[in-house]
């Protein structure tokens, strides 16, 4: 009796501190609950209150990036010259390989592979720039000082051809007469009160842009300066700097989310770096090859309308076309011949750099089908201009290699094909035992030549919705059986009711 008063003691005990415990985590919850629910409002009122400040905070950032501007200038060269450090780094381990290098020796052929990339960099850039800035300003003498006799040559050249054609002079006279009247009525509303109005009282401002301009130019020398130490000190500190970033990136996230992040940024630099430096190589070859033509075959301006051309050729797709529209207007001033010449080379060698030269420099860097890559370059370079157009590609390729990788891993969880191949042209995927058969149209089918037929989702779905219509259509066909028997019989009742009625009266009478 003792031991069940105990029992019963201790299972009260026990449901009282349940019950406590049950209350506690329900306490818990509700705090929890109103803890998000204030954080959700105060996310929302931070919200409100930075779109609606939107011009103060773009001020901060803009006024942030400007302080940070050297920083990322080294960022882009470090960038840039990484490549080249790596490979003297792989040529200098060489000539220790028939021996195991210690880590002192390791990190002096790093040091030293930093200092042989950086020194390259900017060797290349003072040879190209020795070898083609004077050229160039050559022929920008050269054109200013030809411009006045080639005016007056093509002036010379009209005359005569008027004088000989006196019908057509007569008519192009009135035209120039018309135009000639417009400017001058433009200049005497427009533009006279302009300069009167607008540009002398104002000179002052323009006296002010133009330091500014020159300050602007002396900023950007100052910040490719300070771009460049710190550009060594990236690449000094390069391992330890991603070290540091893999660390910071397996403490925020999961094992796989991060093994998915450092994946797909491991992506992004190969992308980015292969198309970059691969689209310089090969825009520099396409400008040597352009000058060599040039050179042999005496176009003028070689060197300048090399240089444009190679520069243009950096932008995918648009930029040969960008580069040769001012290069023929230079050729045309001098020689119109030459000019329709030019144009036919610059059509040959951006087909021979598209067919040839830039397949075997940048290969399958971005893995992008033409029409991608052109959607890439509008919609980027709608949104950010130059620089749009050149980072575009590989960022597009960069998305569109995500969303593959999802929709790949969606099908296999699905156990079903990932290959694009098999569902082109496709009319249905049947399901059997030993796996999915694709089934594809015939090309009669999609020439239109052959009678459709009906899948087989199609002809169940027919087969059911007939089978619903024949069970309704007995359903309703019963209850109007069920009618009209009913509606018979009381007719039949109320006959003879009516005629049993008749005789009672006629007995009656």
């Amino acid at each position: 009796m003792e031991s069940t008063h105990i029992l019963s003691l201790d299972r009260s005990v026990f449901v009282k501190d349940a019950e406590q415990v049950k209350q506690r985590f329900s306490l818990k919850e509700a705090f929890l609950n109103w803890i998000g629910l204030f954080l959700v409002l105060v996310a929302v009122v931070i919200l409100y209150f930075v779109i609606r400040n939107m011009s103060y905070f773009l001020k901060i950032i803009a006024g942030f990036i400007k302080i940070l501007m050297p920083v990322i200038y080294g960022a882009v060269i470090a960038y840039l010259v990484n490549p080249l450090c790596k490979r003297f780094y792989r040529l200098l381990c060489r000539t220790g390989k028939d021996k195991e290098l210690s880590d002192r020796t390791k990190k002096i052929f790093y040091s030293f592979s930093i200092v042989l990339g950086l020194v390259s960099g900017i060797l290349i850039i003072v040879i190209l720039g020795w070898m083609v800035f004077p050229e160039v300003y050559k022929s920008i003498l050269s054109m200013v000082d030809n411009l006045p006799e080639q005016v007056n040559h093509y002036y010379t050249e009209l005359t005569k051809w008027l004088t000989d054609n006196p019908y057509l002079a007569g008519h192009i006279q009135k035209m120039l007469l018309q135009v000639t009247d417009y400017f001058d009525a433009k200049m005497n509303s427009e533009l006279y009160p302009w300069l009167q109005k607008e540009l002398l009282p104002n000179v002052n401002t323009f006296a002010g842009y133009f330091a500014s301009g020159v300050m602007s130019f002396v900023s950007v020398l100052y910040n490719l300066f300070i771009g460049l130490i710190v550009a060594i000190y990236l690449l000094g500190s390069k391992r330890e700097f991603l070290g540091q970033a893999k660390k910071i990136l397996y403490s925020m996230f999961r094992k796989d989310q991060a093994d998915v992040i450092s994946h797909y940024t491991q992506l992004a630099n190969q992308m980015f770096s292969g198309f970059i430096v691969g689209k310089i190589v090969d825009s520099t070859i396409i400008g040597v090859i352009c000058f060599l033509f040039m050179s042999i075959f005496q176009f003028p301006y070689a060197l300048l309308v090399s240089l444009i051309v190679g520069v243009t050729n950096v932008i995918p797709v648009f930029g040969p076309y960008i580069g040769a529209v001012p290069s023929v207007l230079l050729i045309l001033i001098v020689n119109p011949v030459q000019a329709i010449y030019f144009a036919i080379w610059i059509i040959v060698l951006q087909q021979l750099d598209g067919n040839v030269i830039g397949p075997a420099i940048l290969g399958e860097s971005t893995g992008l089908s033409a029409f991608w890559v052109l959607f890439a370059i509008l919609l980027f370079g709608g949104l950010w201009g130059i620089l749009g157009m050149l980072v575009g590609v590989p960022l597009f390729a960069l998305i569109y290699q995500i969303i593959s990788d999802i929709v790949n891993a969606r099908l296999e969880r699905r156990k079903m094909s990932t290959i694009t191949d098999h569902y082109m042209d496709l009319k249905e995927i049947v399901t059997q035992e030993d796996g999915m058969v694709y089934v594809k149209y015939t090309e009669d089918e999609l020439s239109g030549k052959a009678k459709k037929q009906e899948s087989d989702f199609m002809k169940n779905l027919r087969r059911i919705w007939n089978e619903k219509s024949v069970s309704v259509l007995k359903k309703q066909k019963g209850d109007s059986d069920k009618t009209s028997t009913g509606k018979v019989l009381d007719d039949k009742k109320t006959v003879d009711k009516t005629a049993a009625n008749a005789s009672k009266d006629e007995n009656d009478s």
